[in-house]
């Protein structure tokens, strides 16, 4: 690099829309995830409320209603906050991308008479992506007219990184690193090891999930696995796997995209390159895979990040790249991505057939249901168990300002209580104005249904259940081979009807030709013959 620091050459990129945008890291102070905002009594529609932030309120500001540009769905999404003058503002983000490195000098600068349009600096060119990036200004975003101020309550963090910035300046010895936390334990990373954040991953079951490996993630119409990282480098709490992850940064394995799931990330800075201490070559199981420890008196007393704890740990990216346990899974599921796409056009044929892609799971055997009836797969907890064993009904949660009745899916069809762990699921599900949740003991695979006869129920197996009498069945064949087998399928969006219909809820023509699926107590659905 030329004379200029890291710190003065740094950028973090991030998308809004279909705008990719970029601020000077100097003024990135941090970024959340997004989170309800507050009104606030400003008259101008570009400022979307307040961010409740340790106690202070930060005018948060949605750049494209400031240029009126059509609206779309930020959320679920993040907020980066941006320092300047001592005062604080939140940016409005879809997502937050890889932090690059470029020399202002090379910036095409724009002017502009206008107010709003002045906010945009110039473009600079991101090298490692080949892609042209614009900048904005962010003396020009504090000074739009009407934009309320908030003072910055730790300005010290600012003014000591530009101080040091300059003493540094000379020798070129500042280094970025992202702070974050997953579990219990202290992590970070240097932003220019990683493509990208995600907020509010939403994971996907992954077949051979299990241990550090949660499950998958769509990521650029590509499913990528979902590592846990601090189980992955077997560090932090057992007790607390069963969290609601936050956020994931994404990694290059051999050129295959891996997620590494986190709770929060914490904050970007730069500190001394000499910061980072050694390790011991023992006790801490994956040693390797660490560059060193980052204590936490490098930072000021009044720095909260002198206060988490005794030490960050130091990832060391390319050596997790070489992890050959993480090559294979990110190779498999990028295989399997782009089979699916080669398959695309006969998979719409199956489509146009009346066959299903199905989300498959136990309930003691193996059923399934079609994928496009789940909305979104949630962690099992313990904790939403509030009725006696002889209810169906487990619990609620809450989930997305939304309370969620949760039912015992393979008690509801007429079998027992499940078994139910940290390895369990819940299915939500949307329909019919109403959002229930069934719990599952484990998911299996996502699976593309090749054949799904509708067979009759015979004798002693037309069982009666919640009022109604089971006369068909719906199988579906999936899997490929030796693994090639026969699966019940179970709608789901007719159950969310017999449990509204259950409780009165239900308008009667509409569950007329319902049928409820019968599960056998001792845990077989009632195939047929095949």
């Amino acid at each position: 690099m030329s004379e200029l620091s890291q710190y003065e050459q740094g950028f973090g990129s991030f998308r809004i829309g279909e705008m990719t945008l970029a601020l000077p890291m100097k003024s990135v102070r941090e970024v959340v995830p997004f989170h309800p905002l507050m009104a606030l009594p400003c008259p101008h529609p570009w400022i979307k409320g307040g961010l409740d932030l340790r106690g202070v309120t930060i005018p948060v500001l949605d750049l494209e209603c400031l240029l009126n540009r059509p609206g779309h769905q930020y959320t679920p999404g993040c907020i980066l906050l941006i320092a300047h003058e001592n005062h604080l503002l939140g940016l409005i983000a879809d997502q937050v991308k890889a932090l690059f490195f470029a020399n202002p000098a090379a910036m095409h600068t724009v002017s502009s008479e206008d107010t709003i349009g002045s906010i945009f600096a110039g473009s600079l060119m991101n090298s490692e992506l080949n892609q042209l990036v614009q900048v904005l200004s962010t003396q020009a975003l504090f000074d739009l007219p009407g934009l309320p101020k908030t003072e910055d309550p730790e300005p010290h963090r600012q003014s000591l990184e530009l101080q040091t910035s300059n003493e540094d300046t000379a020798l070129n010895t500042r280094t970025p690193l992202m702070l974050m936390q997953s579990m219990s334990t202290l992590f970070a990373v240097n932003p220019k090891d990683i493509e990208t954040t995600v907020v509010n991953p939403v994971l996907l079951p992954g077949e051979y999930a299990g241990g550090f490996y949660k499950g998958n993630l769509n990521y650029r119409e590509q499913t990528i696995p979902a590592i846990d990282l601090a189980s992955y480098l077997g560090l932090g709490t057992n007790k607390q796997l069963q969290r609601a992850t936050q956020q994931a940064f994404v990694i290059r394995i051999e050129g295959n995209p891996l997620a590494l799931l986190i709770d929060r990330v914490l904050d970007i800075v730069h500190v001394p390159h000499n910061s980072v201490i050694p390790l011991p070559c023992f006790g801490l199981p994956k040693a390797n895979q660490l560059e060193g420890a980052l204590p936490c008196n490098v930072f000021s007393k009044e720095d909260p990040h002198s206060q988490r704890g005794p030490q960050y740990f130091v990832l060391s990216c390319p050596r997790i790249s070489e992890d050959q346990e993480l090559i294979e899974l990110a190779s498999i599921l990028a295989k399997a991505s782009a089979t699916a796409q080669l398959d695309f056009e006969n998979q719409q044929g199956k489509t146009a057939l009346g066959l299903d892609r199905l989300m498959v799971y136990r309930l003691g055997t193996e059923f399934s249901t079609p994928i496009e009836q789940v909305r979104e797969v949630l962690p099992y907890r313990a904790d939403i168990e509030i009725f006696e064993r002889g209810n169906s009904m487990l619990g609620m949660l809450t989930h997305r300002n939304e309370s969620i009745p949760v039912f015992d899916l393979a008690q509801w069809l007429g079998a027992e209580r499940q078994s139910l762990s940290h390895e369990s699921s819940i299915l939500v599900v949307n329909a019919h104005g109403s959002t229930i949740g069934f719990a599952v003991t484990s998911l299996t695979a996502i699976e593309n249904a090749q054949w799904e006869p509708h067979v009759p129920v015979l004798g002693e197996q037309r069982q009666l259940l919640h009022g109604r009498l089971k006369t068909t069945q719906r199988l579906a064949q999936i899997g490929e081979d030796k693994h090639q087998r026969m699966v019940e399928v179970i709608d789901l969006q007719q159950q969310v009807l017999l449990i509204l219909d259950q409780f009165g809820l239900a308008v009667p023509t509409a569950i007329e030709a319902v049928a409820a699926p019968v599960v056998d107590p001792i845990g077989h659905s009632q195939h047929a013959a095949h």
